[in-house]
């Protein structure tokens, strides 16, 4: 399936609270603002507070898109953007009918060429909690060296819990021609 990924726009509110609420019994385990309280009104507030957020340069939030139907599929974003050291973060979900069908390792690829050709960044980690398998093995088909497992790194359901560091540098991956920003 060809994907691409942009930035979110207004008219997204509502296809994201659709593909949130029926992913929930997919995503929830992973992701705790995934539960059956999430609303209309917190996709607003997430779709707003992208282009605030992308100005500041802290996060990078894009909706991931079917290509040919249009159709909102997910997100991915690059955010915990370090300036000074050029590093950031990346982050992905799939809406649960997608599954299986690599579109957040294409996701994925596409905003890692976008962190090291756009942002200029030197190294983009990738943060998995240990027993989320289908997310490490995405962190591992990009490319992404094991670098450590990281005592309490996420704090998940009011508990801090281990996860898996995941780096990922430029030369790991194959990237699309720089563009000026």
């Amino acid at each position: 399936m060809k994907i691409t990924i942009r930035p979110y726009q207004t008219d997204d509110v509502e296809p994201l609270f659709e593909a949130v609420r029926s992913s929930i019994a997919h995503l929830s385990a992973w992701l705790p603002w995934c539960s059956e309280a999430y609303s209309l009104e917190d996709a607003r507030s997430w779709v707003q507070g992208a282009a605030r957020v992308w100005q500041q340069g802290s996060d990078y939030r894009f909706v991931i898109v079917d290509a040919v139907a249009g159709r909102l599929l997910g997100g991915v974003g690059l955010n915990q953007v370090t300036e000074q050291h050029k590093v950031g973060c990346l982050g992905y979900w799939v809406r649960s009918d997608m599954l299986g069908k690599g579109i957040a390792k294409q996701a994925a690829h596409l905003a890692l060429n976008y962190g090291f050709t756009q942002l200029g960044l030197a190294r983009i980690e990738v943060h998995v909690l240990l027993d989320n398998v289908a997310s490490n093995r995405v962190a591992s088909a990009l490319g992404g060296q094991l670098e450590a497992v990281q005592r309490n790194r996420l704090f998940h359901f009011g508990q801090p819990r281990d996860a898996n560091c995941y780096a990922i540098i430029p030369q790991d991956i194959e990237l699309q021609e720089k563009r000026s920003r």
